[in-house]
């Protein structure tokens, strides 16, 4: 099948044939080696890889990079990790990297002028096309064994427009990368208010009323809080089915450890499986019910059903609870706040890996307000949790829409 020579969306006023190039036509290498000084403090850079950019590194004294040859990180360059760039641990450098630095694994390319842009260039790379492409020019087997070779890189050919078009194609697609960090922002804002608002929600360990309260209609306040245990408000507390997953058989659902997202702990699952046995009632989750992790590093991690989550099932590192007061929900964020985290940890400390029990989650002390209260404080705190989900679909939403203008704005 002949291969298109332009792309299949876009600009209209456009109509000139994209020309093959090489890398070598579009950008040229730089570096400027750093001369260590023994007692100078250093900061290296690394690369993600999928194209999530670059981290900082904890600094360190020059004596401690020993024989290593680093370079200094010039702004305005697309620089990437020879070792993974067939996974796409590519950047581009910004004037926030001057000053710091980065090993000989780290080249560095700026566009040749009137030739390349450096975003159409970074944007280019992160298509199916420029992954394939990384990968044709890293030999060898995964991981470590399969580096980019920098004569190879340089040899790579591609379709470009003129530098007017590369223009116009990158700023339409940094548009929808800043919505998406406009987005990312605005959900770690309501991340951190609620954090914060749930700490004074709730009462501090050894303490009976918390330190926001809400009031009655008429301005009263509610009854005091009364003091329980996990075990005195719940009616059944049990361990899951022990069956190994299987393909979703487009009925029931499995809920396992790694199917509760560490962020909201919502039911995420990735892939979507059934239990391989058959299922007694006793292991489908009912409205309402609480289901903890009991072993791992999420130990205490909390999941709330919800009957728009399918017909589910929990596993056998699962504790659920069936609870008996008017909102369930008030026991799950009550799992968010750092007073239950500090129990959970001295509580699942063990020899081995951290691990829990029934029993032991049964003893855990609570102070429980009324029912009216109860659903005050949930139902403010389920709004909060609402515009988190609401937001991170807008993310998600907005990355597929632009995983799909990556693959037709370019050849």
């Amino acid at each position: 099948m002949k291969k298109s020579k332009t792309p299949r969306l876009r600009f209209p006023e456009f109509n000139s044939v994209w020309s093959s190039k090489e890398v070598s036509q579009l950008l040229n290498i730089v570096s400027k080696r750093v001369d260590i000084n023994p007692d100078t403090e250093y900061q290296e850079i690394g690369i993600r890889s999928h194209g999530k950019g670059i981290f900082y590194k904890d600094p360190v004294l020059g004596k401690e990079l020993g024989n290593k040859r680093v370079f200094w990180i010039v702004k305005d360059a697309f620089i990437l990790n020879i070792v993974f760039a067939w996974e796409q641990a590519i950047a581009k450098t910004t004037s926030k990297e001057v000053g710091l630095i980065a090993s000989h694994r780290f080249p560095m390319y700026r566009p040749k002028k009137d030739a390349a842009y450096l975003d159409f260039i970074h944007y280019f790379f992160l298509t199916n096309r420029g992954k394939y492409l990384l990968e044709m020019a890293s030999p060898g087997g995964a991981g470590r064994n399969k580096t980019l070779g920098k004569t190879r890189f340089m040899e790579l050919s591609f379709r470009v427009p003129n530098a007017k078009e590369q223009k116009k194609v990158a700023h339409f697609l940094s548009t929808v990368d800043k919505k998406i960090q406009q987005l990312k922002r605005k959900k770690e804002l309501l991340k951190k208010y609620k954090s914060g608002v749930i700490q004074k929600l709730f009462p501090n360990a050894g303490e009976q009323h918390p330190e926001l309260r809400f009031k009655k209609e008429n301005g009263d306040i509610f009854p005091d809080w009364e003091i329980k245990t996990l075990g005195d408000i719940s009616s059944d507390a049990s361990y899951g089915i022990n069956s190994s997953a299987a393909e979703f058989d487009g009925k029931i659902k499995y809920l396992r450890i790694t199917d509760i997202d560490d962020e909201l702990q919502q039911f995420k699952p990735n892939p979507l499986t059934s239990p391989s046995d058959e299922v007694a009632d006793k292991f489908y989750l009912k409205s309402g019910d609480l289901v903890f992790t009991r072993t791992g590093a999420s130990t205490g991690k909390c999941y709330m059903y919800k009957p728009d989550d399918g017909n589910l099932v929990f596993a056998g590192f699962l504790i659920k609870f069936t609870l008996e007061i008017d909102e369930p929900a008030f026991i799950f964020f009550y799992s968010f706040t750092k007073q239950y985290k500090d129990w959970i940890k001295v509580y699942s400390a063990r020899s081995g890996q951290p691990g829990i029990n029934s029993n032991e989650l049964k003893s855990l002390k609570l102070s429980i307000p009324s029912s009216l209260e109860q659903t005050k404080i949930v139902s403010f705190l389920d709004a909060i949790q609402k515009k988190i989900v609401l937001t991170d679909m807008q993310i998600s939403r907005s990355q597929l829409f632009k995983k799909g203008l990556l693959q037709q704005m370019f050849v």
